[in-house]
Parts: structure tokens; sequence; C-alpha cells
């Protein structure tokens, strides 16, 4: 099995900040929680938080912003709509029926993309679509436990990837590929 990361690898961009973008011009109020994330994300990048602790802090800002989407799915195919063409044509290539996205987005929004560019098997952060509560959040370390809980008996033959954020996925890939825009560089 072949393991794709999403951001930065499939899609050109970050998806979650497009989404972002795309959320602002519905809801312009978001904007006025910007500067707090943005402190908290600078905050985690000095190491002067842990990842659990901007999680902590952070969550229950985008669970309550969940709770006002009157239709995310709707949401999400008028953003694929639009965005669709970031991703990657070279990755439509490559992909095997057997192969795995595997991101820290949500998998509501990977349902979408993944749907119609005809991927079955991805892994994403979990939003209980009932609550709006985010339940596992698939990111750094959290991708191998979710990847084996989901997987146990599948071996990632390579690891295509944009980030030593999934330094754990490479550690048990038998070969890893960094992405830097349209550059495959073989690490492992």
């Amino acid at each position: 099995m072949n393991v794709y990361d999403f951001d930065n690898t499939i899609y050109d961009g970050e998806s979650g900040m497009d989404l972002f973008k795309y959320y602002i011009v519905r809801y312009p109020d978001l904007l006025k929680l910007a500067p707090k994330v943005l402190a908290g994300l600078v905050r985690y990048k000095r190491h002067k938080i842990s990842l659990q602790e901007a999680l902590d802090s952070y969550i229950p800002i985008i669970e309550d912003f969940l709770l006002r989407l009157e239709d995310p799915e709707a949401d999400l195919r008028d953003f694929w709509d639009r965005h669709e063409h970031k991703v990657k044509p070279v990755f439509l290539t490559l992909f095997q029926e057997d192969d795995l996205v595997i991101s820290a987005s949500p998998e509501i929004e990977l349902r979408e993309i993944c749907g119609r560019l005809g991927i079955k098997n991805y892994l994403g952060t979990v939003i209980d679509e009932e609550t709006r509560k985010l339940t596992h959040v698939n990111f750094r370390e959290n991708k191998v436990k979710y990847f084996r809980e989901k997987y146990p008996d599948e071996q990632i033959d390579i690891l295509f990837t944009d980030s030593y954020n999934d330094k754990w996925l490479m550690d048990i890939s038998k070969s890893v590929v960094m992405i830097k825009g349209d550059r495959f560089s073989l690490i492992k």
C-alpha cells in the first residue's frame, strides 16, 4: 500500500487555509478569531506551548464554529467545485486502488474530494457529524495510531509527504518520497 499526505502533497497548498478563506466570505466575523489563532500558532511554533495545549485551546473555537454551519456537506461541495483544480494531476496517474490518503484535514472534507477523484481509502481528523465535536485529531503520531487501528495488517510501501511532521509515518514506511511543489525526492 502506498500512502499519500494530502495538503501540499496531492493538493497544491493547505486546503484548511483555503477552507478558512472560503468561510470568511460567508462569515466575516471569523476574522476576529484570526489574531488569537495566529498568536497560538506562533506560540506553538516557538515551543511555548505543546501541541496538546494548542489543541485544547483551539478545538472549542472550531467546534463552536462548526455548530453554526447549516449544511456543511453543501458547503464542501461548493468549496471543492472552486478548488478541485488545485489537485496535482500527477497524483491521479500514480494512485492505485488500494492506496490511502492520510491527512490532518477532516474526513468530511476528504470524503468529498476523494469521492470526486475515485479514491476510496482516506483517513483524517474525525468530526462527529451530529454533535460537530472533534473526536480524533489526525496529526503527527496520531496518524500512525489511526493507520494501525484501521489497517492493522497493512505495510506502507511508499509514503508521499511534504513534511517531517509525518516522521512517525516515515518510520514505518519502506520508502519515503518528499514532495516540494512538483519536485519528488526519495529520502528513504
